[in-house]
């Protein structure tokens, strides 16, 4: 445990020594370019990271069902065990992610900064019909852009094999737009622990399901089947898993 705490100490100081150059990259291009262009500074980055984890930290990646990412606008909604799924999901999604995230972040110096500066989709979580109203108001624009929706319907980050009940959000989202929903599953809190510096080598799995339609369909079926699938996928990755048996 000891050495991998070092590493993940490690790990993290490359995070802070690349993080602010890479921001203010960012910032200084705000004025002049579109924003695609400037996430693509961000997923080249967010790529550097999960390379890094792999050569610090030993920490590998495997993808099941990239070939259900589907042509066009979709809601993704994934599973949330750690800060991991943030850097992935942005950085090698076949599209553009505008991610739904707690408007607090923006405040964080250089990186809130930066993230600002795209104007995705930052919410007041303690007012849920504000939350939504942002959604509804602004989501559908970047599904018109070409960009995917990204949110996790827990909330929060859980530990692998807890279980949370699904916030609505994200399928009512793609309910209003007729958008299908992407459900992603994972693993990466077995090599990423929730609230801990120690990276645990292994491998993280990300399982990605087919698109799950919302159009003309019940809501609180689509609910349910979205849920039960990333719950059970999710579950399924956790034995065997590589990290647990180093």
């Amino acid at each position: 445990m000891a050495v991998n705490t070092v590493r993940g100490f490690i790990f993290y100081i490359v995070l802070a020594i690349t993080v602010i150059p890479v921001c203010f990259i960012v910032l200084i291009l705000t004025p002049f370019t579109r924003a695609e262009t400037r996430y693509g500074v961000m997923r080249a980055w967010g790529r550097f990271v999960i390379a890094a984890l792999r050569v610090i930290c030993g920490v590998r990646v495997q993808v099941k069902g990239m070939e259900n990412c589907p042509k066009g606008p979709v809601v993704v909604l994934s599973k949330h065990q750690s800060a991991w799924e943030t850097f992935w999901l942005g950085a090698y999604l076949p599209y553009p992610g505008a991610y739904v995230y707690k408007e607090s972040l923006n405040r964080i110096p250089f990186f809130g900064w930066a993230l600002w500066s795209f104007g995705l989709l930052s919410i007041d979580r303690s007012n849920g019909r504000s939350a939504f109203r942002t959604l509804v108001t602004k989501g559908p624009a970047f599904l018109k852009r070409g960009w995917w929706i990204i949110l996790f319907p827990e909330g929060t980050r859980v530990p692998p094999g807890e279980h949370v009940k699904f916030k609505t959000g994200g399928a009512r989202l793609a309910a209003a737009t007729g958008a299908p929903i992407l459900p992603v599953a994972l693993n990466s809190g077995v090599c990423w622990p929730k609230n801990s510096i120690a990276k645990i080598p292994g491998t993280i799995t990300v399982s990605i399901g087919k698109p799950i339609p919302t159009e003309g369909r019940d809501l609180k079926t689509v609910e349910a089947e979205v849920a039960d699938w990333i719950t059970t996928e999710s579950d399924a990755l956790l034995l065997p898993h590589p990290a647990k048996n180093a």
